[in-house]
């Protein structure tokens, strides 16, 4: 399993090893797959072998998305309590706070993140998002403002405090002056001012003094001093499930095969470089004979891979600068990618077909493994 294939092989070999690759539909409709097992003496660890595959939460997630008229995971906010929560999460057994989750699907490429609203809210106690916003008079600064329009009746020209116009009835409301029905008031009423009023000292004054006032503490604070908290809601980049479902299943098999050679690998994992900054990997592999590491990277989307996206490896592979760096992809790779991936030493590795991806990877992971001494 472990040794070189030649080019006619390969394919039958990984079929049998991964035959959900390709197979979306029988997943989705959650139809049962047998894997045949693999022999004892192609093991290079203990490890169990692949369980059989099932939908996995990412597929099941877009799947809930899917449903929505906008595809997009928005978020429910617990006012009172200050906290951020994303239902949906729960119909696929994630915590309904899980918003490193929806991050990771956001660096796979799968979701776009955007503001979904900015909330203003105590700077005495931020953690509590219930506010609401209270006027008060300049001069005695009571509560007891109210607001006073100055309505004009465009066809006889009568002009007065909204309070001397009755529109509670909309269906029959009528001038105080000329006493003619009000059919539609946005036509028929225009608004030359608009001041306000308090009622207690019967003062009147343009702009009135605005507080917000935190609800659960029950005291005022400037808008000026309240702090942002930002929310976000997560929107389906790309309805395309099976893209969605071949990309997150191939990290997790990718994962397992360098495990099986001996390496400990991880997801999405915060790789520090030398110059101290972090960089997140989709899968960094270690090995635990003599310490070298390996970046894979990976690539799924319909404009294909070019240029830029060679840019955004080569920061944290110069950087970071492991023994060897992968990039796969099933896209179509544009002019200059891979004479850029050969300049920097990128192994570059693309192919519509997934199954021949692993198979491929699993070639070079092979030969390295075997070049440093490694034994099956």
């Amino acid at each position: 399993m472990f040794g070189r294939k030649s080019n006619n092989d390969s394919k039958s070999k990984t079929e049998a090893k991964f035959p959900h690759i390709g197979g979306l539909a029988s997943i989705l409709k959650n139809e049962s797959i047998s894997v045949p097992p693999i022999p004892e003496s192609t093991k290079v660890n203990s490890e169990p072998d692949l369980p059989k595959p099932s939908p996995s939460k990412s597929v099941n997630l877009i799947q809930e998305v899917q449903k929505f008229d906008d595809k997009t995971i928005k978020p429910f906010i617990d006012y009172t309590e200050g906290s951020i929560f994303y239902p949906v999460l729960s119909n696929i057994g994630e915590t309904q706070d899980n918003i490193a989750y929806l991050d990771d699907l956001v660096s796979d490429g799968i979701l776009a993140k955007h503001i979904y609203e900015k909330l203003i809210v105590c700077p005495i106690h931020p953690t509590v998002f219930s506010s609401s916003m209270r006027l008060y008079c300049p001069k005695c600064h009571s509560m007891n403002v109210e607001k006073l329009n100055l309505f004009e009746h465009k066809k006889c020209g009568y002009i007065a405090e909204s309070k001397n116009f009755d529109f509670s009835n909309i269906d029959h409301s009528v001038c105080p002056s000329c006493l003619k029905e009000i059919k539609n008031f946005e036509k028929e009423i225009r608004v030359p001012a608009m001041w306000y009023q308090c009622e207690d000292c019967i003062e009147k004054f343009d702009n009135a003094v605005i507080k917000l006032h935190c609800r659960k503490h029950d005291h005022d604070f400037d808008t000026n001093s309240g702090k942002f908290i930002t929310t976000f809601c997560y929107k389906l980049k790309n309805s395309d499930i099976s893209n969605i479902s071949d990309t997150t299943q191939i990290k997790d098999e990718l994962v397992k095969l360098l495990r099986g050679f001996n390496f400990t690998a991880e997801l999405n994992s915060l790789v520090k470089g030398k110059s101290g900054n972090t960089h997140e990997i989709p899968i960094f592999g270690k090995s635990k004979s003599n310490g070298d590491s390996i970046l894979i990277f990976i690539k799924n989307q319909s404009t294909g891979v070019d240029e830029s996206d060679m840019n955004s490896i080569l920061i944290p592979k110069l950087d970071i600068d492991p023994k060897n760096t992968l990039l796969v992809t099933v896209s179509d790779v544009k002019e200059g990618v891979e004479n850029m991936a050969k300049h920097y030493g990128i192994n570059l590795i693309s192919d519509p077909d997934f199954s021949k991806i692993i198979s491929r990877v699993e070639e070079f992971v092979s030969a390295w493994y075997a070049n440093n001494g490694g034994r099956k």
